[in-house]
């Protein structure tokens, strides 16, 4: 048995200034150890990375970091793009099309489609790497 200072773990308003000495188990004394090594740790990675603010904290730091605001002629090919790949799309059998549609734009996986079509996931995948296959074939004649 070991004696800790709940104040090293924890501080409590009401306890403030006091000690509080609790008699615990050798594991029990090794894990709030352990604890506080691995804490100390990830501030001591935060103070070398410089990384004194979360990415989590939802303030538009990483927003801001991660993005840049794409230019007019970016813009202007993203939208030259899309139009290529619809109509290269709409010149698919109308199944494939769906397919590959659902699977990347919706982002289901191949087992939702199937399961919304009632058929197998090997069908599924079957479309859509032959309708993959015309589509390259379409957008590269463009």
């Amino acid at each position: 048995m070991k004696s800790i200072d709940l104040t090293k773990y924890y501080a409590h308003p009401l306890h403030e200034g006091e000690d509080t000495i609790l008699l615990v188990s050798d594991e029990v004394a090794d894990a709030l150890e352990q604890f506080v090594r691995e804490e100390n740790n990830v501030a001591l990675r935060r103070y070398r990375a410089k990384a004194y603010y979360s990415l989590d904290c939802g303030d538009g730091i990483e927003h801001h970091i991660l993005f840049r605001e794409e230019t007019p002629e970016e813009l202007y090919e993203k939208k030259l793009t899309i139009q290529q790949l619809n109509r290269a799309l709409a010149k698919l059998p109308v199944k494939q099309s769906q397919h590959i549609y659902a699977r990347f734009f919706l982002g289901k996986s191949c087992r939702e489609i199937a399961l919304a079509e009632q058929v197998s996931v090997r069908a599924i995948q079957k479309s859509l790497r032959s309708g993959l296959k015309r589509l390259a074939a379409i957008l590269k004649k463009v």
